[in-house]
């Protein structure tokens, strides 16, 4: 069909859901259409209003697809009524995500997560955030104080003081500078390093107390505007298949109101995919309602660079698992967990059942450098791939 306007489509796309969800709203119709139960679901349900979703998060544009869902009205389609609260960091979600108090947040994969899981503590990956798609720019920059920075230089040509700002000994960014100390032959013992939430990596810098940090924009954007840092590498460069981002379900949510749960991804899948209709963070819909539910300067969002979640929602199984053997090899996670312990898609698979599964959902790379064409500060190409082998070596490990 030509001619057919966003909305039209987007009418398409969630049409039989609407018609599902109307139909359930009259018992007798419910009866009517019994085995069908998609939006209604389990008994825990009532007709008496929508279910309340509480979503934790960071202020982060990366879960853009999240708040165009609610912009779009697919939680509300799904009898779903989204409060989001603002969280620290993920390690502070996890208890709260177990007892019920919350029901999903994002947050970044990390040590905290996988002791989490190792010590029994009733939380699930579900569905992708962030992940890295190989030849992509990544919002994670590796930034270097201008006074320790020159034209051309390795990480290997830091001086003995030089500091790195970890926003946690656990965290990615941890795992990055990992993988970049490993590719030039250096260890932890090379450079100094001192614990900054990533909010407080700028002022760190201004007043000369860390030389570098591998920090996402927007707030990497922030520090080389106040402090002139510059860029030493993407992020990507030395983890080109790293999961950053995901969103995490409590066991209550899962299993007390699967439906419920079920449904949430549901307007998750179609929020990501209509992110990349709109054109992600350089489109001014995109920013607006980032920025107009986290304050964040619109301007900023728009000059990101742009997470690429996968379109189906699938996670990077082998990152994951990675990245939980670098942090057990550091001494950050004591015991390691199996796979099948801390990713659990079944809710996924369901609701891919229910939005349909696109044939080609990973995107391209070819995405990401157009969208950087329609930013009002263009971010450049990545040029170069050059990840460690036999990562991590032992000279790392603790």
């Amino acid at each position: 069909m030509t001619g057919s306007t966003q909305s039209d489509r987007r009418d398409g796309r969630t049409a039989s859901t609407r018609r599902r969800f109307l139909a359930g709203a009259s018992v007798t119709a419910a009866a009517g259409v019994a085995g069908c139960g998609g939006l209604l679901g389990s008994s825990d349900e009532s007709n008496t209003g929508p279910d309340t979703v509480t979503f934790g998060t960071l202020t982060i544009p990366a879960v853009s697809e999240v708040l165009v869902a609610r912009d779009r009205g697919y939680f509300e389609e799904r009898d779903i009524e989204l409060e989001i609260e603002r969280i620290q960091s993920a390690p502070q979600a996890t208890p709260r995500l177990a007892s019920g108090d919350l029901d999903t947040a994002t947050g970044s994969v990390g040590a905290s997560l996988f002791n989490s899981v190792a010590q029994d503590v009733e939380i699930n990956v579900v569905a992708d955030q962030t992940q890295y798609w190989r030849g992509q720019p990544s919002s994670n920059k590796v930034l270097i104080r201008p006074e320790k920075y020159t034209e051309g230089m390795t990480l290997s040509d830091v001086s003995e003081d030089f500091t790195i700002a970890l926003h946690g000994e656990g965290n990615v960014d941890s795992y990055i500078w990992g993988r970049l100390l490993q590719r030039n032959d250096m260890t932890w013992d090379d450079v100094q390093t001192k614990n900054i939430l990533y909010t407080n990596m700028t002022s760190a810098m201004s007043a000369g107390e860390i030389d570098a940090a591998a920090i996402p924009d927007p707030l990497g954007l922030g520090m080389v505007n106040e402090t002139g840092a510059k860029r030493l590498l993407y992020a990507s460069e030395v983890a080109p298949r790293m999961q950053i981002g995901v969103y995490l379900f409590g066991e209550p949510f899962m299993q007390n109101r699967p439906e419920v749960a079920r449904r949430w991804l549901e307007a998750y899948l179609l929020g990501v995919r209509e992110y990349y209709e709109l054109g992600g963070f350089p489109s001014d819909e995109v920013a607006s309602i980032v920025s107009d539910e986290f304050g964040l300067p619109k301007n900023l969002i728009k000059m990101s660079i742009p997470s690429l979640p996968h379109k189906n929602g699938r996670l990077n199984r082998e990152s994951i698992m990675s990245q939980q053997t670098y942090h057990h090899c550091r001494g950050t996670v004591e015991e390691q967990a199996e796979e099948s312990s801390i990713v659990d898609e079944s809710l996924l698979e369901e609701a891919l059942d229910e939005v349909g599964r696109l044939d080609d959902p990973e995107p391209t790379v070819e995405t990401i450098n157009e969208w950087g064409q329609n930013s009002p500060k263009p971010y450049s190409e990545l040029e170069t791939i050059d990840e460690p082998e036999g990562f991590p070596a032992e000279s790392l490990c603790e």
